[in-house]
């Protein structure tokens, strides 16, 4: 088991948004996460990383490190969470000044120190792997929304995490180019890459991952297999979810 996570509550204000997750994920496995909007599933999946503090639980990866929310976290085990694992977002948030190249070579030199020399190699390597390697000199605002997106799926990967956090990569991007970004994923899937992805992509979640977790109310409220929770579902909520987003009319 790579990652742990028991008794996850998040909360802003009055508003409880996670009720007490229990999540497992092991190595080298895809796990889709659906569910409806504002059901939970982005704030669960910054959560794995401290960009949202949650309120109480623990996440713990393989026996080496534990972080227990209950209590205020050190800033030291905030830092070692982050590290471990590499975000993903909708919106891209790259460094609109930097290049390509830069903003994937960005995490490794200035937040874990690392050479410039030995990290750019790396950089390019990266670009090259997402199908970049003709525009590591450009800016973000001289790439296609899908390009950018494939430039933040380098920089995560720059940082070597060992999980990997897509927050509905694709939601932001035109149809017509979504399928270049969910290429590149597929790949890393087939690396073995451990990857937690939050996705209306169902046929997507369905072809690539190990593991479905559907999410309402702030509970897992169903997981399993891709065939047991995307074909035949056993809790009303996911049946009437699924049929709402393949039956739309």
């Amino acid at each position: 088991m790579l990652v742990s996570v028991k008794g996850l509550h998040k909360s802003f204000g009055d508003l409880d948004v996670l009720k007490g997750i229990d999540l497992s994920i092991e190595k080298g496995s895809v796990v889709a996460i659906i569910g409806p909007s504002g059901s939970g599933k982005t704030t669960m999946l910054r959560c794995l990383n401290a960009l949202e503090m949650p309120n109480k639980g623990t996440i713990q990866f393989q026996d080496e490190f534990n972080i227990n929310f209950d209590a205020a976290p050190s800033k030291r085990d905030i830092l070692t969470l982050r590290r471990k694992s590499g975000m993903v977002f909708q919106s891209y948030n790259l460094f609109p000044h930097k290049t390509a190249l830069e903003n994937v070579m960005e995490g490794p030199v200035i937040v874990q120190r690392k050479a410039k020399e030995k990290t750019k190699a790396l950089a390019e390597s990266l670009l090259k792997k997402v199908g970049l390697a003709e525009k590591m000199d450009l800016y973000p605002h001289q790439l296609s929304g899908g390009q950018q997106q494939r430039v933040g799926i380098a920089r995560a990967l720059a940082i070597e995490p060992e999980l990997m956090l897509f927050d509905e990569p694709t939601s932001a991007l035109d149809p017509e180019i979504v399928g270049e970004v969910l290429r590149v994923i597929r790949d890393l899937a087939k690396e073995g890459w451990t990857m937690a992805i939050v996705t209306h992509e169902l046929k997507f979640a369905e072809e690539v991952a190990d593991h479905v977790i559907f999410i309402d109310g702030g509970h897992i409220v169903e997981q399993g297999t891709p065939e047991e929770i995307l074909k035949n579902p056993k809790e009303a909520r996911t049946k009437q979810f699924l049929d709402r987003i393949l039956n739309p009319s």
